[in-house]
């Protein structure tokens, strides 16, 4: 097993950060190694926000040398003992990097591979999610917190910053300006290898098997329906429309978990009082959902305070060309905020978000608009960025 420059240590493979491995692997050969405490969610695994056993059909074992410790204690992900510092210290040893690289502090597994950094004299980065607006939290927890991230921080060297909050939370506890460097949220562009002709054929192909006309409006969402994602607002907001737009409205939930039986109720209700249609796909895989959004014309993300960090749903919306609205408790809204269609609406609020989506009403359906703002949130941007900084060799 040959040396890396830098070692990766991630909880899992996960489809938001293993492209950004696969990557720089492309950009410098066997330069990174990736150190995962379990791969045991490749197979499947039952996911609680879903509700069913979630495979993703991307490849995430391939394209970058990686090793399992498997160093799982229960059950996965179920809290900082659930994976354990097992077999770290002896792969830190064992390969010697020159850097680390941590996704989060979360676990043992995490923080274990931080203190025998630090023992062996090996600088450290980290990029994660972490912000302080995405959970209501009293006064006394909000200042533990903070103690524990600014103890943490100082144990580490250089931080890489998903988005505009997360920098803004770095700074806020300890962290100096030059610590800091980008690699933004991103991901992976599914309509980037189409041509326009191509995207408008998916679009109509979509909605002509879900029964849409080119007339009516869809109003999409995406992710699981689970309160914190608060999907049910969109009925809710059918009431403030007006009569013309109401008339045209479809709305299209992708996704699945726990609300969507009392969503169809709803949906019963509502084309009942308004002859509004709703569209239900189920989980949708990777590979498939491009045509999803290509089909939808507006995009909520309507989520509540409960851990929404980003919002990577709102990347692939924006891809796609759809007009955006978010509540003001979701991440990325302070990075795109300024973008001619994304609107930004107060949580939990349908009558203002009925507002928003009038007003997004009036352009009409193109696919590009949104593409040069989201060059730096792009997963040849991210993966560059973290490639550069620590000075990796192109190949």
């Amino acid at each position: 097993m040959s040396k890396p420059e830098l070692l990766i240590f991630d909880s899992h493979p996960v489809q938001a950060r293993v492209p950004i491995w696969q990557t720089i692997n492309g950009i410098a050969p066997d330069a990174i190694h990736v150190i995962y405490a379990t791969i045991s969610s490749v197979k499947g695994y039952y996911d609680r926000g879903f509700g069913e056993i979630v495979a993703w059909d991307m490849p995430l074992l391939e394209g970058y040398a990686y090793t399992a410790l498997e160093s799982v204690n229960g059950t996965p992900f179920s809290g900082y003992r659930s994976l354990t510092g097992k077999g770290v210290k002896a792969v830190i040893q064992r390969l010697q990097p020159k850097a680390i690289l941590l996704t989060g502090l979360n676990y043992q597994f995490d923080q274990t591979a931080l203190r025998e950094a630090r023992k062996a004299g090996i600088p450290v980065s980290l990029r994660c999610t972490n912000q302080d607006k995405a959970f209501a939290r009293p006064l006394w927890k909000d200042y533990l917190r903070s103690i524990y991230y600014r103890y943490m921080y100082k144990s580490i060297d250089r931080f890489y910053y998903i988005g505009q909050l997360n920098k803004q939370h770095y700074l806020r506890h300890g962290v100096q300006p030059e610590q800091l460097f980008p690699a933004r949220y991103f991901t992976v562009d599914r309509v980037a290898a189409l041509t326009g002709q191509e995207k408008i054929a998916a679009r109509a192909t979509t909605r002509a098997e879900a029964g849409i006309n080119d007339q009516e409006l869809v109003i999409g969402f995406a992710g699981k329906l689970i309160p914190k994602k608060n999907p049910d607002i969109l009925y809710r907001l059918l009431d403030h429309l007006p009569d013309s737009l109401r008339a045209k409205t479809v709305l299209y939930f992708m996704g699945s978990g726990e609300m969507e039986a009392s969503l169809r109720q709803k949906a019963s209700q509502y084309f009942e009082r308004y002859g509004v249609k709703s569209i239900f796909t189920g989980f949708v895989n990777q590979s498939k959902i491009a045509d999803h959004y290509l089909a939808m014309d507006t995009f909520i993300l309507p989520s509540r305070q409960m851990g929404e960090t980003w919002g990577l749903v709102v990347n692939e919306a924006l891809q796609a060309g759809c007009s955006v609205v978010v509540s003001n408790f979701v991440g990325c809204g302070e990075d795109f905020k300024s973008l001619e269609r994304f609107r930004i609406f107060e949580d939990n609020d349908a009558e203002e978000l009925a507002k928003k989506v009038v007003d997004l009403a009036h352009y009409s359906r193109t696919f590009d608009w949104a593409r040069p703002a989201l060059e730096d949130y792009s997963l040849e941007a991210c993966a560059d960025h973290i490639a550069r900084s620590f000075s990796l060799e192109h190949a």
